[in-house]
């Protein structure tokens, strides 16, 4: 049997939420666990890293724009330059939050929409 296209958060020692991808805007990093952004509703903490999380994640559009950030790319709203040599990007309304993007991890960020 397939895997269904949910991801369970590990909410708690005994407790699993769970979430459909396309409801997630963004993963933050905090501390050793992740914060999880939904689009109608409040963050959960995850117990796991962002690395392990976003692994889960990935397949479903996610992509690493940070040390501290992870975002659902069907979900930004804009890309834009911040400063002389940084970039941004503002994710969608209801959210509509603007997240840094690193220098390592632009390139990334321009292939996954096919540029270079």
């Amino acid at each position: 049997m397939a895997p269904l296209p949910r991801i369970l958060l590990h909410t708690g020692r005994d407790r699993r939420l769970v979430v459909d991808p396309a409801d997630v805007c963004f993963l933050e990093a905090a501390g050793a666990r992740t914060r999880v952004r939904l689009a109608r509703r409040r963050a959960h903490l995850d117990n796991r890293s962002l690395a392990e999380l976003l692994a889960l994640f990935r397949p479903h559009g996610f992509v690493r724009i940070h040390r501290h950030y992870a975002v659902n790319a069907l979900r930004l709203r804009e890309i834009r330059r911040h400063g002389e040599r940084g970039w941004e990007v503002k994710l969608e309304p209801p959210v509509n939050k603007v997240l840094p993007v690193g220098r390592e991890h632009l390139r990334r960020l321009w292939k996954l929409f096919g540029e270079k």
